[in-house]
């Protein structure tokens, strides 16, 4: 009779357990702590929102960066004294691509003046220093005050016709040098400059105060 009894009590305990088992609400959701002020919460990988995907990559075309204004035409201003050398330099600066100062003394030519133009920077002029020496060019100077600071002195010569071999032998090592008589009379600066298509010279003569301006061949870079 025990036996029984016990049977039938451990019969309604496992119904009961399975119906509060089936008819039992969800979990309430754990509450998650307040994160310190300025500590971002741990993320997993899963939880991390796709990445963003660029509207250039998506339709597979690269947006090209603007080409820089490329020369076509070029000019030489002058002649100027020391000190309105620097306020015409102003003046062009803007308007042109590239603007390269040069001293040259007026009178009869007496010699002539083989060198590399001014650099950007003393960085350049050492970088362009090491190159020719490299190249076994020993005979130079690095000019490094002055209206031409940053050029490379490579010679002065009695002949025009010593002089053009002198930038034939340096062009055949990759130098692009130039040639300047030197007269006998006081230096004058002229600013060699590189222009681009909208480049209007009567206007830059104005607003450099140049008394005078021609177009020249355009030279490529030393």
């Amino acid at each position: 009779m025990l036996i029984r009894a016990l049977i039938v009590f451990l019969a309604v305990l496992n119904l009961g357990v399975a119906a509060w088992w089936t008819f039992r609400a969800d979990p309430m959701p754990p509450t998650p702590e307040p994160v310190p002020l300025g500590v971002a919460r741990l993320q997993l990988v899963s939880e991390q929102p796709p990445p963003a995907v660029d509207d250039r990559e998506a339709s597979g075309n690269d947006v090209a960066a603007p080409e820089p204004v490329e020369a076509v035409r070029c000019f030489s201003f002058g002649p100027f004294d020391t000190d309105a050398a620097a306020l015409a330099r102003t003046a062009l600066a803007p308007m042109v691509v590239r603007i390269v100062p040069r001293q040259q003394e007026e009178g009869e030519t007496q010699a002539w003046r083989v060198y590399l133009p001014p650099f950007a920077d003393a960085d350049d002029v050492q970088a362009a220093a090491r190159a020719l020496s490299e190249a076994g060019i020993s005979d130079m100077f690095v000019v490094r005050n002055g209206i031409e600071a940053h050029s490379i002195a490579l010679g002065r010569y009695g002949s025009e016709t010593a002089a053009q071999r002198r930038v034939a032998a340096l062009a055949e090592k990759g130098f692009n040098a130039r040639l300047a008589p030197i007269g006998s009379g006081p230096a004058r600066v002229w600013f060699d400059v590189d222009a681009g298509p909208d480049f209007d010279p009567a206007r830059a003569q104005t607003a450099a105060g140049a008394s005078g301006h021609e177009q020249i061949e355009c030279l490529p870079t030393p």
